[in-house]
């Protein structure tokens, strides 16, 4: 008899509806795979992006309804560009134990503890797929991944604790190193105080850099204990605040309405990152202000292994700070979905298996 276990499967594009915890069969190792005892899994905004078909422009999308394409290969409302077929288990920010290996994997990973980068590479990066996105991820009590993105860690943490670092961290990580940043830099982080923000905080004050953050009403300390050297509100006053600044580097994940002050708050030569948009990913851009300043923009979602790698580093030093918001049971996801979605939190919404 295949063994079952407790699995929350999205059966489709929609709201929470399509969310359903359930009993499915357990994932069996392939070869150069491993078999995952989930600890915890961290809630993103890929999940809900992914369950609303986010990443498809609007036209794109509901022509994928109508015509009830969800499980064509080649739609496009995954953040790859490519497909999620359904269904689909999702949680990249997995944490857990080996406990089964498959053929040509080293024997010695067997009851390792173990942090998954989720990012599963080919030669060309237009086959990259991403745990929880093309690939079952760590809403379930196991999951099967690659051996070469599992890395054991030596951590005094907890699975909870660590569970708030993979994607956030590794995605600000990203972003930081395609940015170039170092101890030269001024840079202005745009959602400072959300789980990508906060990380970019953190891992920009190791890198020797000068961080100012912009938060949303009542985060400013929570920004400031971070590390930030100056906290700004999103208000009338942000664009003066800002022109008192040297600033060589914009990180962004929320776009929309300050998109532009992001590019006319930067010196000549600067940099724009941005490895998201959940303010609104449709902006308007004056090229003047890109040509004339020589400004690069950066996009930044792939990322190779050795930022990981860089992760991992700095998580065995103990150089970062966890920030656990909430822990749910995988038995209520839909309340930790909604609960993340209220953005009225510090820190990272966990899926704990253990409870």
């Amino acid at each position: 008899m295949t063994d079952l276990m407790n699995a929350v499967i999205l059966t489709g594009f929609g709201g929470p509806e399509k969310l359903v915890y359930t009993q499915v069969p357990k994932p069996v190792p392939k070869e150069g795979e491993v078999l995952i005892k989930v600890g915890a899994c961290s809630v993103n905004n890929t999940d809900i992006n992914t369950r609303t078909g986010w990443y498809a422009a609007e036209d794109n999308f509901q022509a994928i309804l109508q015509d009830n394409k969800e499980n064509d290969p080649n739609h496009s409302a995954c953040w790859t560009q490519h497909s999620t077929q359904f269904p689909r288990i999702q949680g990249a920010d997995l944490v857990g134990e080996v406990v089964e290996i498959g053929g040509n994997v080293d024997s010695k990973l067997l009851q390792k503890r173990v942090i998954v980068d989720s990012w599963i590479r080919s030669e060309n990066p237009n086959d990259y797929q991403y745990i929880g996105s093309e690939l079952d991820g760590g809403f379930a009590q196991y999951t099967v991944v690659p051996a070469t993105n599992i890395y054991p860690i030596n951590s005094p943490l907890s699975d909870i604790e660590l569970a708030t670092f993979p994607c956030a961290y590794s995605t600000a990580e990203n972003m930081l190193t395609k940015g170039r940043i170092g101890a030269t830099d001024t840079v202005v982080i745009m959602g400072a105080s959300g789980g990508v923000g906060s990380a970019l905080i953190q891992l920009s004050k190791i890198r020797g850099a000068k961080v100012i953050a912009i938060a949303g009403a009542n985060k400013e300390a929570f920004t400031k204990d971070l590390g930030a050297d100056y906290v700004y509100r999103r208000d009338n006053s942000l664009e003066s605040n800002l022109a008192q600044h040297k600033i060589t580097v914009a990180l962004d994940v929320v776009g929309g309405d300050y998109f532009n002050l992001m590019i006319k708050s930067l010196e000549p030569r600067g940099r724009y990152v941005s490895c998201g948009a959940i303010g609104n990913p449709m902006v308007s851009l004056d090229l003047r202000d890109l040509i004339y300043k020589d400004l690069e923009m950066i996009g930044a979602t792939r990322l190779e292994s050795e930022v990981f790698q860089r992760l991992v580093e700095y998580l065995e030093k103990g150089l970062l700070k966890p920030l656990v918001a909430k822990v749910f049971p995988l038995s209520e996801i839909k309340d930790a979905q909604q609960f993340f979605q209220t953005k009225s939190f510090f820190g990272k919404v966990i899926i704990s298996l253990s409870v």
